[in-house]
Formats: structure tokens, C-alpha cells, sequence
């Protein structure tokens, strides 16, 4: 039947969509795109190293001036190791920044991957049409085929849709990521400074809740593959016919998408609000 075929070359584009979205997502941002964006940003990271040592040194120049506006309080020797204790440690922070870097993708790829786990992978878990959908798509009149049909091409393309709006935000995430990693040098110069340190934690909040986003988005794929699975879509009604029952169930399986599709978008909403980062 030319409907049912409609119906499940949707359900199969969705599902490769879904397949390629599970793959990228469970990927560190070192194998992404088989590693041939991650040094590129090195280099960059390298490049802003010196910039960033430059910062270093005039935000603790600005912190020194700021607290010793009196030379009296470099007498307090605690006050002046201190000073230089931030100093060094900024200095380390840009110099191995990369190797911290390395360690948040590491923890938070532990996380994700230990979700991802209970499920194996999507591949196994995907989006078929339920028995009762298959008989009606196969008793209905040519009339009510070609109509179905219609409506099929019509879903079809919303699916489509909905999978590029998805994978275009895991894209993104990516990308994200890679700008924190070369920009990294200049937020890490704001430890220098006991006035400026509080853009530096930010910076590492920001880009822990970026990682985080992957297991974000493995829990939504988990909680909707587990609905798919189950076949107990929201109960939609367009008539007792054929075409009531495939629309009825188009209509369902758009909603499960919207939601999904919505829970990925506001990934880093969640982490923020979770973990208040």
C-alpha cells in the first residue's frame, strides 16, 4: 500500500535521524567529525595563550594597586604571598587550561556515558507502526489510500523537519563548545585578579553546563524511546475510519516529537536550573 509505505519511510527517516543524533551526541568534542575540527582550536587556543598572559598581567597589576593603595600592607607578608600565590595559579591555569579542559570532558563524558548505557544504543529501540495502523492503511478503499497518502507526504515532511531542527541544535552544542575551548585563555586570565575572578568561575560554570547538555539530551532520547517503544501514543481523535485512526496517530507521533525536540532546545536551561550553573 502506497500509504503504509509513506508512513514508514517517515518513521525510518526519523529514526536515522534519531540513530545519527544518539551517535554525535554520545561522541567527545576531540572525535567529533573524526577529530578534524579539535586542532584547529588547539591552534587557536595556542595563539590567545599569549593574549591571555598579557591579561593576566594587567588584571593582577589592577588587584596589587587596588589593595596597596597603602605600602603599609605590604608589610603583612601574608598579604603580598597571596597576591602572588593567585598570580601563579592564574598563570597555570592558562598554561595547562587545555589539560583542565581535557579533564571536564572526561568527567562529564563519564556522566553521559553512563547514561547512555542503560540503553545501549537507539538503534535498537526505534519508531514502527502499531498493528492496528497497518491493518487500516491495508483495508482502506483507493479512495481513502490516496487521501492517506496525502496526508502521509504532509507528515513526511514535518518529520523531516523536526529531525533537522534536532540535529541542527546537537550541531550547535558543538560548535559552542569548541568557542569556549579557544576563547578559553582570555577568561582564564581573569583569575589574576581578585576583582576579575569572578568572570573566571563563570567561565568554567558556563562550560561544565555546556558538557553537561549531552547527558540532558541522552536522558530526552531515553524517556522518548522508552514512549515509541510502548506504542501508547496520546490519544488523538479523527474518526472510527482509516484515515481517522493514521491521522490520529501522525498527530500523536508530532506531539512526542515537539517534546522531545522541545527538551533538547532548552538543554542548557535545565542544566542551569538543575545544577545552577
Amino acid at each position: 500500500m502506497w500509504a503504509l509505505d509513506v508512513l514508514e519511510g517517515a518513521l525510518g527517516t526519523w529514526n536515522s535521524y534519531m540513530a545519527q543524533i544518539w551517535d554525535i551526541v554520545t561522541q567527545s568534542p576531540k572525535e567529533f567529525m573524526g577529530g578534524a575540527i579539535w586542532p584547529a582550536i588547539e591552534q587557536i587556543f595556542s595563539v590567545l595563550q599569549g593574549i591571555g598572559y598579557g591579561l593576566l598581567i594587567l588584571f593582577f597589576a589592577m588587584s596589587f594597586f587596588k589593595q596597596s593603595t597603602s605600602f603599609r600592607e605590604l608589610r603583612h607578608p601574608e598579604q603580598v604571598f597571596r597576591l602572588f600565590l593567585r598570580f601563579v595559579l592564574a598563570q597555570a591555569a592558562i598554561t595547562y587550561g587545555l589539560e583542565i579542559i581535557n579533564f571536564i570532558f572526561e568527567v562529564t563524558g563519564g556522566i553521559t556515558s553512563s547514561i547512555a548505557t542503560s540503553l545501549g544504543s537507539l538503534h535498537e529501540v526505534a519508531a514502527t507502526l502499531p498493528d492496528e495502523i497497518r491493518t487500516a492503511a491495508e483495508d482502506a478503499n483507493i479512495i481513502q489510500s490516496v487521501i492517506s497518502g496525502v496526508v502521509g507526504l504532509v507528515f513526511t515532511g514535518i518529520v523531516i523537519c523536526l529531525s533537522m531542527m534536532m540535529l541542527t541544535k546537537v550541531y550547535g552544542r558543538f560548535f559552542r563548545v569548541y568557542l569556549y575551548v579557544a576563547l578559553a585563555p582570555l577568561p582564564l586570565s581573569a583569575f589574576g585578579g581578585e576583582l576579575t575572578s569572578r568572570h573566571g568561575r563563570t567561565f568554567i560554570q558556563s562550560f561544565i553546563g555546556v558538557c553537561l547538555e549531552a547527558a540532558v539530551v541522552v536522558l530526552a532520547c531515553i524517556v522518548y524511546s522508552a514512549f515509541i517503544s510502548s506504542n501508547e501514543l496520546p490519544s488523538v481523535d479523527f474518526g472510527e475510519g482509516s484515515i481517522g485512526m493514521m491521522v490520529g496517530y501522525m498527530a500523536g507521533v508530532i506531539f512526542q516529537m515537539l517534546i522531545l525536540l522541545g527538551i533538547v532546545s532548552t538543554a542548557d536551561r535545565v542544566v542551569k536550573d538543575m545544577l545552577a550553573l
